[in-house]
């Protein structure tokens, strides 16, 4: 048999020491924390504003010159309606060139 013995005194807990706080002290910290909590929200309520309208900056940006190229492809399409009306003898011409021209660039490639 084990000749052993076991000690029956407990072991001192680490915070023997330390006091709880009391309730007068929580009461003291609470508007701090409320102030702080409301410090830390304001502040994340600031950045998200401050990063919808700079996206809402690009996004405004980007329309425009979506708009501007939409404008400019719509003033060329008119100015080649208008030259081919003014000129169709010259606009069939200039459609047989080019597709000759691609025809043999296309031959001379497979060979």
């Amino acid at each position: 048999m084990d000749n052993t013995t076991t000690s029956d005194t407990a072991t001192p807990s680490t915070n023997a020491g330390a006091t709880p706080p009391s309730p007068d002290g929580l009461k003291a910290a609470t508007p701090l924390v409320d102030g702080l909590i409301k410090r830390v929200t304001q502040s994340a309520h600031d950045a998200v504003d401050s990063a919808a309208a700079k996206a809402s900056s690009v996004a405004g940006g980007l329309q425009d010159g979506v708009d501007k190229v939409g404008d400019t492809r719509d003033e060329w399409i008119e100015s080649a309606r208008d030259a081919i009306r003014q000129h169709p003898f010259a606009a069939v011409a200039s459609a047989l060139v080019i597709g000759a021209a691609l025809l043999s660039l296309r031959s001379s490639r497979d060979n």
